[in-house]
């Protein structure tokens, strides 16, 4: 829709970019109103991650917009082409930033409407990390308050990329942000995966398997991506066919950013069913806290229960029957202490570890101090149920 030139600014020597309408639609009013549209967009989204507008107008006809001027990458030159991938760490961290920008912009009832590599800037920051700087907003929709919104394309009209288009922006149905969320995790899926979720020789084919077919994995798909149970599951959410089924901008960047960390359910779950996979193949002497191996279980051969599987755990009834239960899981033995007075010192001396759980702040640190002496302070101790660490101070 637009001509992209660079220029100067005079007065203050800066360099700029300077877009204006191309000749064969200065004459169509509907191509006037979308370019002023986008200027209006820019303006109103102040966020570091979309390009600024400096200045618009009009000259001997021709409507001009001067922005700042972005000197980097188009994602497009680093992903999707002859299963070019950009890698699992730049990955979230681009999309990261993506996403930032997106939620700001649906926060403020703007729709993209285009999103795909193209649109997306990828600029080197002074920390040497990639920032990410949101393009052409040419399309876009923008919900001013108005009964329908003030939209520059009609609902029934077909606008955008076909590749990353959303099932609704293919039936040329109302568009709403869900669409851009859809077009985000293509571009996440091709991100990951150096592939197009979908492909097809003609444009209607291409469009019919956004409407109606679902999402390969990813795994199984491209370069086949070794990608976590949890990034999987959120890809596909991000393709679902029906809007509504799809997560938010700001859902989308939270789970991803958990995802990345490791701190997402899936992730847990994973990590647990591994931890009770290498737990079952052990001995007890070998899931005990001391970490006895099995070439040291023969000598343990016969004997009863030592300090060596023995956790020691003062607490009230109910909070001690919680932790044995806990401790128990993982093939630790626990020795219940409900008194309000400190462990024997028999009993200390036979655990290899004490639990103190601390229920509210006023005996906290009493409870700490009375561990102190004797055979107590010589075992390991762990509080559980404090508020803060200060609490524990003795």
């Amino acid at each position: 829709m637009g001509v992209v030139y660079r220029g100067t600014h005079v007065a203050l020597g800066e360099a700029v970019a300077v877009k204006f309408l191309k000749a064969e639609w200065t004459a169509k009013p509907e191509f006037r109103a979308r370019f002023r549209r986008e200027a209006v967009i820019l303006a109103k989204l102040r966020h570091p991650g979309i390009v600024s507008v400096l200045d618009f107008g009009e000259d001997s006809g021709d409507l001009f917009m001067v922005m700042e001027l972005v000197n980097g990458t188009p994602l497009s030159d680093l992903v999707g082409e002859k299963g070019k991938v950009l890698g699992r760490l730049r990955t979230f961290g681009v999309f990261d930033e993506l996403l930032a920008v997106l939620e700001a912009a649906h926060d403020e009832g703007i729709v993209h409407r285009d999103m795909k590599p193209e649109n997306v800037m990828l600029v080197t920051g002074k920390d040497r990390q990639d920032r990410v700087k949101v393009l052409d907003f040419g399309i876009a929709y923008l919900d001013d308050g108005g009964a329908t919104g003030q939209r520059l394309t009609e609902t029934g009209t077909i606008r955008g990329t076909p590749q990353y288009m959303s099932p609704e922006q293919c039936k040329g149905a109302e568009v709403g942000a869900p669409s851009d969320v859809y077009s985000v995790g293509v571009m996440l899926f091709e991100a990951l995966t150096g592939s197009l979720p979908f492909d097809a020789v003609e444009v209607t084919g291409l469009m019919v398997q956004h409407m109606f077919v679902e999402a390969p994995l990813m795994r199984e798909t491209g370069t086949k991506p070794d990608v976590s149970r949890g990034l999987e599951a959120l890809v596909h959410r991000t393709l679902a066919k029906r809007p509504e089924e799809r997560p938010t901008a700001r859902a989308f960047r939270e789970e991803l950013a958990a995802i990345a960390k490791g701190t997402d359910v899936a992730s847990f779950e994973d990590r647990a069913a591994e931890e009770r996979t290498r737990n079952a193949a052990l001995s007890r002497s070998d899931r005990a806290i001391t970490g006895v191996t099995r070439a040291a279980e023969a000598s343990l051969e016969g004997a009863t229960a030592t300090s060596s599987e023995t956790v020691l755990v003062w607490a009230d009834a109910a909070r001690a029957s919680e932790l044995r239960t806990a401790l128990a899981v993982h093939g630790l033995r626990a020795e219940l202490h409900v008194s309000e007075g400190a462990p024997a010192e028999s009993s200390a001396a036979s655990a290899k570890a004490l639990v103190v759980a601390s229920s509210h702040a006023a005996s906290a640190g009493s409870t700490i101090a009375s561990t102190r002496g004797g055979a107590v302070a010589r075992v390991p101790v762990l509080v559980v149920d404090a508020a803060s660490a200060a609490e524990t101070a003795a």
